[in-house]
């Protein structure tokens, strides 16, 4: 009998026991599962990839409910940052979010679901026709100005690099239009080279015209009669009217040599600009330098080359032209003042 009942006193301890530890294990669990769900989300969650930044501001309440705000920075493709803030809403149901960002001043918002991990947030959004996460870690405002300072020197960088694009098309702009009008000169060039030696076969011509003109007058006046004095006359006051003409291709000489010593002296000072760089080898360029393209500089050489060929040409033939009027004016002026003496 004291055997059966030292056994069955052992059963009842053992008994105890297991359901001691049976309560045990469902109140540790049960605690367990409090403290997830007591977790607060409150805080500061920083997410950040190649060319944006976001600052994920919530304050929890009791009832698990959450505010907030949302910042966000996003590099653009010609290197300016853009830059919002968004009001946030939503709750936690365990480690399940749903999120709204609330899109000012309108009371209109966009849902996200996520969930809280032990770094930050998980949030589910759209990514182009699937979905992807966009992770949030847990962190501080000061992480958020770090990315966007980070942002921000790239986008320097991308500025950078646009402006020394459009100064390089500037210049190439630049180099082929004086290359353009290099050409022009030089093609302008051979066509009066080709017209200016006609100017000693004008003012020749002149000289014998206006002298035939001036020994019929002569004749004329030497009869004696009223009438053929009145047909002297009319023969002087013709040649009056051919030094009108005269004077055009005068004029027109003047023109062609005034032209041409401004446009030289206008493309001689453009060139300048470009030895150094462009001409000459490049030998003034540095490392950080922006030139033009090498084509364009290869076409501009080409272009003064031929420039500076045609110029001794060209000079020669103004030159001469010139010679030809002022030797034909000087012969031209003495038959003129003979012929005022026939009237």
């Amino acid at each position: 009998m004291k055997e059966h009942s030292r056994t069955g006193a052992g059963m009842m301890n053992q008994r105890r026991m297991s359901f001691a530890g049976y309560l045990a294990a469902i109140v540790g669990s049960a605690l367990l599962l409090s403290g997830c769900g007591d977790r607060s989300v409150s805080g500061s969650y920083v997410s950040h990839n190649g060319n944006q930044a976001d600052l994920l501001q919530v304050t929890e309440t009791p009832d698990h409910r959450f505010t907030g705000t949302l910042r966000h920075a996003a590099l653009t493709s010609d290197g300016t940052l853009s830059s919002s803030t968004s009001n946030v809403s939503g709750s936690v149901d365990g480690t399940n979010i749903t999120l709204t960002v609330l899109a000012t001043p309108l009371p209109i918002g966009q849902n996200f679901a996520g969930m809280a991990t032990r770094s930050g947030i998980d949030l589910t959004v759209p990514d182009g026709a699937q979905t992807g996460v966009q992770h949030f870690t847990k962190g501080q405002p000061s992480d958020f100005d770090e990315a966007v300072a980070k942002l921000d020197k790239m986008g320097q960088a991308i500025i950078a690099a646009r402006q020394h694009g459009q100064r390089a098309d500037q210049m190439n702009r630049q180099v082929n239009a004086l290359t353009d009008s290099l050409n022009r000169f030089v093609d302008n060039a051979k066509h009066h080279i080709d017209r200016l030696p006609r100017a000693k076969a004008y003012y020749d011509h002149a000289v014998t015209f206006e002298q035939a003109k001036l020994k019929r007058a002569q004749r004329l006046q030497a009869i004696g009669n009223e009438v053929a004095q009145g047909q002297a006359g009319v023969i002087v006051g013709q040649m009056g009217v051919d030094k009108a003409q005269i004077s055009i291709v005068d004029d027109e000489l003047d023109r062609v040599r005034n032209e041409a010593a401004a446009a030289e002296n206008g493309l001689n000072a453009r060139i300048d600009q470009w030895r150094g760089t462009c001409l000459d080898g490049a030998a003034a360029v540095k490392a950080a330098d922006v030139i033009p393209d090498m084509g364009s500089c290869k076409g501009l050489t080409r272009a003064v080359s031929a420039y500076n060929a045609v110029l001794p040409t060209l000079h020669n033939a103004l030159a001469a032209a010139g010679q030809a009027r002022t030797q034909g004016h000087t012969r031209l002026t003495a038959i003129w003042t003979t012929a005022n003496s026939v009237q």
